[in-house]
């Protein structure tokens, strides 16, 4: 069965041309601002034509011909993250609370969690699963940078430990992996990668996964169903799938004039690139009947053993939550803030933590020098404190330096070094 074809199960054969023809248009390209780096203002001072998320606060819409978003130091700083303007409407209908306890079970590369993380305002715990470990790496990445305190980042295959988190968290993330159709304009490939084979395939695991989430979800919870696919098999046939096997229920999502709204499931929204701005998603907010009790915070320190050759030690601090269960502090990848790390008698603060923390005490860079600490070089400066001090550039943070003298000893992290041009980064 060829592409057209299959969506006749939803589609009539107008709204399939439509929507056909509409990948050969321009992508849209969004982000979302870090308001705990940079204000709205600040941001519309620096890049005027950005238009205003419709529906999402703090989404902004930009145009990728006239601003290089992604080479950016302010990108390099935390203050936006990069994100489909479609995919942003998972995290906001979700709308995470302060104290909540969050799964994202597929988190990669980490749009949606760093948005439900920034919502919780830095208070409960959010647990942002990849079950590749590099994918998983590219999370911990992203969060250093936007210097998120309430995230852990893990690497497990749920369905072996499901059992262990029955009714544990009060919002889930599923954005299931998917035959990818509503990439086909952002990435040519996808199109000629396509079979609806794929798409069955995809539709059996998806149904699996969605069963697991649902039942890790307290009563009362909120569990957000998504897919970049527009296939009826990936979307509203694993919603019924789960409606069919569990006691769920849909939440109707606000009427918006881009949605499209298949006739059996009215609840749930299609997000067509000829309708809406965006790449397209599917998205269903789901309840776990119920009465959802949110405890208080309760935040710990804890030490890991990092590397230990011979007589060095490696040992990282983390600041974490208490309610952790235990194979999560055991096994993640990273269990909560990372504050530092020593090495024999010298405890050094994280780069994690110095994107954490606001400039106000750190050593104030100008433009030429905040490119050349990214590109990891050494700087000097005169009548500095010594030891070790964050950096930063317009109140935001860069790195960690090592002052001695008049030398600052750069210790931006190697595999994260990088060279920057001022006309594509101020």
């Amino acid at each position: 069965m060829d592409f057209k074809e299959h969506l006749k199960k939803y589609l009539n054969d107008s709204q399939i041309e439509e929507l056909v023809s509409s990948f050969d248009n321009k992508e849209h390209k969004g982000f979302y601002l870090n308001i705990n780096k940079m204000s709205k203002d600040a941001l519309l001072k620096l890049y005027p034509n950005i238009k205003e998320h419709p529906i999402v606060e703090n989404g902004f819409l930009y145009d990728q011909d006239e601003y290089k978003l992604g080479k950016s130091i302010y990108h390099e700083l935390g203050a936006f993250y990069i994100q489909d303007p479609s995919a942003m409407l998972v995290s906001h209908y979700l709308n995470p609370r302060k104290y909540e306890k969050i799964l994202d079970l597929c988190a990669a590369p980490g749009g949606k969690s760093v948005m439900a993380s920034l919502l919780m305002k830095d208070t409960g715990l959010l647990l942002s699963n990849d079950l590749s470990k590099s994918r998983a790496n590219v999370l911990l990445q992203n969060f250093e940078r936007m210097g998120l305190g309430n995230v852990v980042v893990t690497s497990f295959d749920f369905s072996k430990i499901k059992d262990e988190f029955f009714e544990s968290f009060d919002g889930i993330i599923l954005d299931a992996p998917c035959s990818g159709s509503g990439m086909f304009r952002k990435q040519e490939e996808m199109r000629a990668d396509w079979t609806y084979e794929k798409v069955l395939k995809n539709a059996a695991i998806q149904k699996e996964l969605i069963l697991m989430a649902f039942d890790m979800l307290k009563e009362g919870g909120t569990l957000m169903y998504s897919t970049c696919s527009y296939s009826y098999e990936e979307d509203e046939e694993v919603i019924e799938y789960l409606l069919s096997k569990r006691a769920a229920k849909l939440e109707y999502i606000e009427d918006f004039d881009g949605y499209f709204r298949s006739p059996k499931y009215k609840e749930t929204i299609h997000l067509f690139p000829n309708k809406f701005v965006g790449e397209g998603h599917y998205i269903a907010k789901i309840i776990k009947p119920g009465k959802l009790a949110v405890s208080n915070d309760e935040k710990i320190t804890i030490s890991r053993v990092i590397n230990s050759k011979g007589n060095s030690r490696q040992i990282s601090t983390y600041l974490m939550n208490k309610k952790m269960p235990k194979i999560v502090t055991d096994y993640a990848l990273r269990p909560g803030l990372e504050l530092s790390t020593k090495i024999a008698d010298k405890e050094v603060p994280s780069h994690h933590y110095s994107h954490y923390q606001n400039g106000t005490n750190s050593i104030e860079l100008n433009k030429e020098e905040a490119i050349k600490f990214i590109k990891g070089e050494p700087l000097t400066k005169n009548n500095l404190v010594q030891g070790y001090r964050f950096v930063s550039y317009l109140g935001m943070n860069i790195g960690v330096a090592h002052v001695v003298g008049t030398a600052l000893k750069n210790l931006y992290p190697k595999g994260l070094r990088k060279s920057l041009k001022i006309d594509e980064s101020f």
